[in-house]
C-alpha cells in the first residue's frame, strides 16, 4: 500500500477516534454536571487561528470541557509525564493533546519543549485553536498567578517568524465549577480577544522585550475576563456566594459572570474587619440552615410549574431504568476517585473520566450478556441506555427542586419568623 494511502487511512482513524471521544465525553458531562452554561460563543473566531488563554481550576477536565462545548476542534498542552508509554502517546495525541514539560519532569525533558512549541506553531498556521493555561498549573484558588511566557513566545513566533499570513488572535476564556464533585454546575464564558499586529515592529527589533510586553498585555486581558479574588483565602467564601446565584428566581446564565465578578471585587475590596464581619454573617447563615434540614436552594426555589410536575411523572420510568443500569459505573467511578485522588482539583477530572469509560464498558457488557441470554431482540432496548441515564438525571433534578420547596413550605409554616430571618441574612450576603 502506498504511503499516501496509509496517511489517508491513519487520518480517518485519527478523526474517528477523536469524534468518538468527543461524543463519549459529551454524554458523560451531561450526566456528570447539574447544568452546563456556555456564553459568548459568538466572540470565538469561526475560522481564524486563536490561542485560547483560560484559568485552570480542575486539571485535565478544563481542556476536556472546552474541547466538547466550544464547537471547534481544539488542541491543548498537557503535562508531559503522562505521555511516557508509547501507547499513551498515540492515544493522547489522537485526542489532540500535546506534551509539555516542566523542571519537575527532569531538566533533560525541557529540550523536548522545542518540538512541543513547533507543533503549536504549525497547528496555528493551519488555522487551528490552541489552548494554553498561562498560569502553568491547576489549583482550586481563584487568586491569579503570574503568567508563564510560553504562550506569548508561541504567539509571537507563529505570527512573525513562520511566514504566517492572516491575523492571529489571543482569546480569553473563563471556566467555573460550582464544586469539585458530581452534580456541580459548569460555567464557560468566551470573553474578549486581542490581536498581534501592534507587536510586529518591537518583535523584529527586540524579541525578548516583545515577549514581556505581550505577556503583560495577555495578563491584563485575562484579569478583565476571568473570575478572581485578590487573596486565595477568599476563594471558599466567594464560591459559596456564587453558588447562591444559581438559586435566585429567574437566574440568567448571561448575568452570572458579572454578578460573580461583583461578589469577588466586593470581597477583595474589604478591609480585614469588614471581611471578618462578612465571614461571621456567612457562618451564622450556614449554622442557621443546619438547625433545620434546609439548604440555600430551598429558600429561593419557586413552586414547580405544571410542566415540571408532568415531567416528573413521565420521566419516572427513565429514572428506574437509568438507575438500574447506571448505578454500578457511577459507584465505581466515585470509589476509584476517592481512593486515588489526593488533590481536590484533580477529583472531577478523574471522577468524570472514569465514569465515561466505566459507563461505556458496562453498557457494552450488559448488551453482550443480553444478546447471549435472549438474542438480538433484547439488545434493542439497551441501545437507548444513554437516554435512560439522561432521563434519570433530569428526573432527579426535578425531584430535588420539589423536595426543596416542600421542605421550605414545611418549616415556613412551623417557624415563619426563623425562616424570615434566614431570608434577610441571605439578602445581606449577596452584593447588589
Amino acid at each position: 500500500m502506498a504511503r499516501d494511502e496509509w496517511s489517508f487511512y491513519f487520518f480517518v482513524i485519527w478523526q474517528m477516534f477523536y469524534r468518538f471521544g468527543w461524543a463519549l465525553m459529551w454524554l458523560t458531562f451531561k450526566i456528570f454536571f447539574r447544568r452546563i452554561d456556555v456564553v459568548g460563543l459568538d466572540k470565538l473566531q469561526k475560522a481564524n487561528p486563536s490561542i485560547l488563554i483560560a484559568n485552570h481550576p480542575a486539571s485535565f477536565l478544563d481542556a476536556m470541557v472546552l474541547a466538547v462545548f466550544l464547537r471547534r476542534s481544539l488542541y491543548f498542552y498537557v503535562r508531559g509525564d503522562i505521555f511516557s508509554h508509547p501507547l499513551a502517546y498515540r492515544v493522547l495525541t489522537m485526542l489532540h493533546m500535546i506534551p509539555i514539560y516542566s523542571r519537575e519532569h527532569g531538566t533533560g525533558n525541557l529540550e523536548r519543549n522545542k518540538r512541543t512549541f513547533d507543533r503549536g506553531r504549525k497547528l496555528l498556521s493551519q488555522g487551528k485553536l490552541l489552548l494554553i493555561f498561562p498560569e502553568g498549573f491547576s489549583r482550586q484558588s481563584k487568586q491569579l498567578e503570574t503568567f508563564k511566557k510560553g504562550a506569548a513566545r508561541v504567539a509571537l513566533q507563529t505570527a512573525f517568524d513562520d511566514g504566517f499570513v492572516g491575523e492571529l488572535y489571543i482569546q480569553s476564556v473563563a471556566i467555573n465549577y460550582s464544586s469539585h464533585s458530581r452534580g456541580a454546575n459548569l460555567f464557560i464564558r468566551v470573553g474578549e480577544n486581542m490581536t498581534m499586529s501592534s507587536f510586529r515592529e518591537i518583535y523584529k527589533t527586540f524579541p525578548a522585550q516583545a515577549i514581556n510586553k505581550l505577556n503583560a498585555a495577555m495578563q491584563q486581558l485575562f484579569v478583565q475576563n476571568v473570575i478572581h479574588v485578590a487573596k486565595s483565602e477568599h476563594t471558599p467564601h466567594a464560591e459559596f456566594l456564587m453558588n447562591m446565584l444559581y438559586h435566585l428566581p429567574g437566574f440568567e446564565p448571561g448575568n452570572f459572570f458579572n454578578s460573580s465578578r461583583l461578589i469577588c471585587e466586593s470581597l477583595s475590596s474589604m478591609d480585614e474587619d469588614t471581611y471578618k464581619e462578612q465571614q461571621d454573617l456567612l457562618a451564622n447563615y450556614r449554622f442557621r440552615l443546619m438547625k433545620y434540614p434546609l439548604n440555600d436552594q430551598s429558600l429561593s426555589q419557586p413552586e414547580l410549574s405544571l410542566n415540571e410536575n408532568i415531567k416528573l411523572i413521565v420521566l419516572f420510568p427513565f429514572f428506574i431504568a437509568g438507575f438500574l443500569m447506571g448505578a454500578l459505573p457511577l459507584w465505581a467511578s466515585r470509589r476509584i476517585a476517592d481512593k486515588t485522588v489526593t488533590r481536590i482539583d484533580f477529583f472531577t477530572s478523574v471522577h468524570s473520566g472514569v465514569l465515561g469509560f466505566a459507563g461505556l464498558i458496562w453498557w457494552a457488557l450488559i448488551s453482550v450478556m443480553a444478546c447471549f441470554a435472549g438474542g438480538v431482540i433484547w439488545v434493542v432496548p439497551l441501545l437507548f441506555t444513554p437516554v435512560y441515564w439522561l432521563g434519570a438525571w433530569r428526573w432527579w433534578q426535578i425531584w430535588e427542586k420539589l423536595s426543596a420547596k416542600r421542605t421550605f413550605n414545611y418549616y415556613n409554616n412551623l417557624d415563619p419568623q426563623f425562616v424570615r430571618g434566614l431570608l434577610q441574612v441571605r439578602q445581606k450576603l449577596i452584593p447588589q
